[in-house]
Parts: C-alpha cells; structure tokens; sequence
C-alpha cells in the first residue's frame, strides 16, 4: 500500500495563524492592560517624601510666649511660617500605606514698637505649635484604615490614638468624586465637610477647589496646654475683680482651610489655611460679667499660604498621573492599533495563500 505523502509546511503558511496569533494577543493586551495594571499605578505611592512651607501674610498677630511669665500679655505683630513634611513610613504592603506628617508654626520675626526684629532677640521659644500625625490610609481610597492613626501634641507626652478617625488630610484618591468628600482636622481631632466651591488652575493643573470650616473649638479638652491660669492683671483690667485673682482661661481655635486639589490624581496641589486662636475665660468666670465673657486675647491670628516652591514639588501630580497615563491610554492604543495591524495583515497573507 501506498504511503500517504506527509504535509509540508512552509514558512509561508505558518505567517497568517502567526499574524492572527499575535493580533489576537495584541489586542487581548490592550484590553486589559488597563483594568489590570492601571489600578496599581492609581494607588497611593509608597515612596512620599513631601515638604510644605507656608508663609504668614502680613499683619499676622500671637501671643508673645515669653510673656506667659511676665506680669502681663502682650501680643505682637509678626510674621509666621508653617513647616510641613509628609512622609510614607511602616506599616505600609500593597494595600496600605502610613503617612507619618510633622507640621510646625513658628515666628520668623517680630514687629516691635515699629521694627523688624528676629524672633530669637525677643523671645527664646519661637514654636507657636507642633503636631506629628501619623495615619495608616488604603492605597486606593486614600481614607483610614482605622488600624493605626494617633496625633502627638506634647513632645513630653506621647501620642494620643484617634480610632474613630475619618475623612482625608494630605491627599485625595485618584479619580475622587467632588461631593461628600469630608476633611479631618489634626488640631481639633474633628471631621468635618468639603465644600466643592469649583474649578481653578493652579501652575497649570485643573484643580477642584475645596473649603473645609472648622468651627470654634475648644483645645482645652483634650490639651493641657490648652489652659492659663494667671492673676487677672496678667488679663488686663476687670470692674469688680482683684488685680491678684486668679483667673483660668482656655484656648478656642478656627480654621477655615482651602485645598486646590489634581482633578485627575488627587494631590492637593495649593493650601490656604486662616488660623483664629484665642484665649477666653472658662464659662463659670465669664457667667460674672459681660466683661470678662467678651474678653479675648489672641493666640494666633494668621492666613497661611504655600510658597512658590511647595507650589512646585506639587508638581508630583503630574508625575503620578504620567504612568497611569501611560498604561490606560498610550499603550492600548499602540497595542491596539498593532494588533489590528497584525490581523489585517493575517487576512492579507490567507487571501493571496489562497489565490496561489
């Protein structure tokens, strides 16, 4: 019996499944490349490393410290500056990361009987504040976990955990949405809401810009140094009150804080905080007179600004969006345009195959 003669396959037929092949898989690639690995760049990074400075505008005014232990308080012009440094720390996996941000107010200068003069040659300790905030957020959502946040006030003391905590700080997600979205407020341990109040672009970022009021809130009641107590001509001068009685008075502190926040990445690009801090006598004293219940004595009184410079390193919003970017519409799109390629190419070859 005759053997059947064994197909041979040359080069030329092997291009069109070749050519299908490789389309097929093109175009399978460009599909899912983005839902795949998109979200992995969308992420929270797990490398921040991010600096803030604001400055004071002019006719910021505080309570010289240095007279808490002087026969009477002054308060002075100044000019204050924020320091913020934001840095991602441990635990932080695929899932979560930690932010751990140390923020300080200080005085550069003060403005006594007219004139500039350097905050050291008028008192020693120029800190007005300092908070380190720690936080462990989802990579994804960017709120917290609520397995690790705690807020350290007193350096003499340690840090107070906040369980309960909830709402953004230092950064939205990506791809947020503009209604609901709430703030958490690190000096008075509060959520409270973002109010979208529209679109500004800011070093050529379309951002949405947020407004988050912090009501008046009493410090005293979760900070000790929160709390004067001083014979009242330290105060000033009160009708039917001693000059040698003591009297208590707490710490009321407002905000209101504007974010410009990345339409597209979440980082919050610009900062303007109004701070309004100020020393009343507790309600039992102000019961007395209305004197001393309209007494104010002020603590610190300032808008905040980021400077050009921090304007600039916020450019990082940029550079989250570039890989995401890249691997949602660049590259499907040559993928996909490759693999139609390569299957035109494939119906191409199998037609003139055919023809032969």
């Amino acid at each position: 019996m005759a053997e059947t003669p064994t197909p041979r396959w040359t080069t030329r037929d092997l291009l069109a499944p070749t050519a299908f092949f490789l389309g097929a898989l093109l175009v399978a690639a460009a599909i899912a490349l983005g839902p795949v690995v998109g979200d992995r760049f969308r992420a929270v990074r797990l490398d921040i490393d991010a600096t803030w400075v604001a400055d004071g505008a002019d006719g910021s005014r505080v309570l010289d410290r240095c007279s808490l232990d002087r026969p009477t308080a002054r308060v002075l012009d100044a000019q204050v500056q924020q320091r913020r440094r934001i840095v991602a720390v441990r635990p932080s996996d695929a899932d979560v990361v930690t932010l751990q941000a140390g923020t300080s107010l200080g005085v550069d200068h003060y403005i006594v009987d007219g004139k500039s003069v350097k905050a050291k040659d008028v008192c020693e300790e120029q800190t007005l504040a300092a908070t380190i905030d720690r936080v462990t957020i989802d990579r994804m959502t960017a709120l917290p976990t609520g397995d690790a946040s705690e807020i350290q006030f007193d350096d003499k003391k340690g840090a107070v955990s906040i369980p309960d905590r909830t709402g953004f700080t230092y950064l939205l997600p990506y791809d947020f949405e503009l209604t609901f979205p709430r703030y958490f407020d690190v000096t008075t341990r509060r959520s409270v809401p973002l109010a979208h109040t529209g679109n500004e672009t800011v070093d050529g970022r379309n951002t949405a810009h947020f407004t988050a009021t912090v009501s008046d809130t009493d410090l005293s009641q979760f900070d000790t140094r929160a709390v004067v107590t001083r014979p009242a001509s330290w105060f000033g001068t009160f009708r039917g009150v001693a000059p040698d009685e003591p009297l208590t008075a707490t710490l009321h502190h407002s905000s209101v804080r504007d974010l410009y926040v990345d339409v597209a990445t979440g980082v919050i690009v610009d900062e303007r905080v109004h701070i309004s801090e100020e020393f009343r006598f507790t309600p039992a004293l102000a019961a007395r007179s209305r004197e001393l219940r309209d007494f104010r004595l002020v603590n610190i009184e300032s808008t905040l600004t980021g400077d050009r410079q921090s304007r600039q390193d916020a450019g990082a919003a940029a550079a989250r969006q570039r890989p995401v970017t890249l691997v949602t519409v660049v590259l499907p799109i040559v993928l996909g345009v490759l693999g139609v390629g390569a299957i035109a190419a494939g119906v191409v070859i199998s037609r003139r195959s055919a023809r032969s």
